[in-house]
């Protein structure tokens, strides 16, 4: 995995990010443009191009920018260091929004997906609070995949997964807040701020209160699970439509959540039958999780994520559909580790990311 790093002010951490990146940036957005397009077209019969989604991409900039200046001049330094069109930045940045706002219908595992999981302390062999993730995304998508070191000038220091001109995706700041997400999709979805932008600002706070803010009060694009966590061993479980927001704490016990939706008002509007994957996804990993129950630990939550039973069903999946497990990642915001790696986590290597910087 690449591992880059950042510091300055936002503005300058995207212009170094977009010059570092500018031989990437340009594929990652290709292929993710491919793939609005292609969803567009086989899910909900539209006959969609790059303007449709670039149309969209517009609508969504103003409420991005009054939502978080600061990761806005990210995204713009990005643009200038990348030298493209802001438009493109963000498109390439709200993928998962984006097309769920220009496609409707379908398989919903043909969109991608993440397993997740939060174990409070109970659950867990140190007694401290553990939560991870695989990302699934299109198998084309890993060639882009990166780990980023922010530095910003008034705000923590972030160790984060990312991918080529991207804001936060799963990370881990230094104050101890964790956030990871998962996809979910719901007719609510609108223009508006996308996913990356809440989990960057998120990543900014100091309080798993103000993290939870940073989600719970945005003009939401599209629908979202976030899990936050922080160094005392709290964590929230926030499953997210543009209108809705279901707040769950998880100080103890198990909570699991991949790409459907667990709450009942958000299940009256989701915008497709959720995929059979996601359900055994579910099911597998709260049982293999309840095996280890009470002696839970790092080497337990690779094994979980790197559980392949199943090559349509399994957790950590290999070119299924045109999905793979992109990356994964591992936390303990108690301790303040994040470990990564970088595709299936069967066959990836690890690392301690504050380590490896």
């Amino acid at each position: 995995m690449r591992i880059l790093s950042f510091s300055g002010s936002p503005a300058e951490i995207g212009e170094a990010f977009g010059r570092q990146c500018r031989a990437e940036i340009p594929l990652l957005y290709a292929a993710r443009l491919r793939n609005a397009i292609g969803q567009a077209k086989l899910h909900g019969g539209r006959d969609v191009g790059e303007e449709a989604v670039l149309k969209v991409a517009r609508a969504c900039v103003e409420p991005t920018r009054a939502y978080h200046p600061d990761g806005f001049a990210e995204l713009e330094g990005i643009a200038r260091g990348a030298e493209l069109p802001l438009e493109k930045i963000l498109a390439m940045n709200g993928l998962t929004d984006l097309r769920d706002i220009l496609a409707w219908g379908g398989e919903l595992e043909s969109l991608g997906g993440c397993s997740a999981f939060m174990l409070g302390g109970n659950v867990t062999r140190t007694g401290k609070l553990l939560c991870g993730q695989t990302w699934d995304l299109a198998t084309d998508n890993m060639p882009h995949v990166i780990a980023v070191h922010r530095r910003p000038s008034h705000s923590p220091q972030t160790w984060t997964l990312t991918t080529d001109g991207c804001l936060s995706l799963i990370g881990l700041n230094e104050a101890g807040i964790a956030i990871g997400t998962t996809n979910i999709r719901t007719t609510d979805a609108r223009p508006g701020v996308t996913y990356l932008s809440m989990i960057h600002k998120a990543l900014a706070a100091s309080s798993l209160e103000d993290a939870a803010l940073a989600i719970s009060s945005a003009p939401r694009a599209g629908a979202h699970f976030y899990f936050l966590a922080d160094a005392s061993g709290r964590g929230l479980a926030l499953e997210c439509t543009p209108d809705h927001v279901d707040a769950t704490p998880v100080e103890a016990g198990v909570y699991v959540h991949t790409n459907h939706c667990l709450v009942p008002a958000n299940q009256a509007i989701e915008s497709d039958t959720p995929s059979s994957s996601s359900h055994a996804r579910q099911v597998r990993l709260e049982a293999l999780i309840e095996a280890d129950r009470g002696r839970a630990d790092l080497d337990s939550a690779k094994r979980w994520l790197a559980d392949r039973e199943s090559d349509e069903l399994g957790i950590c999946r290999l070119g299924f559909n045109g999905i793979s497990s992109n990356g994964a990642v591992i936390m303990e915001p108690q301790s303040g580790t994040i470990h990564v790696c970088h595709g299936p986590a069967h066959e990836a290597a690890w690392f301690d990311l504050r380590a490896a910087v």
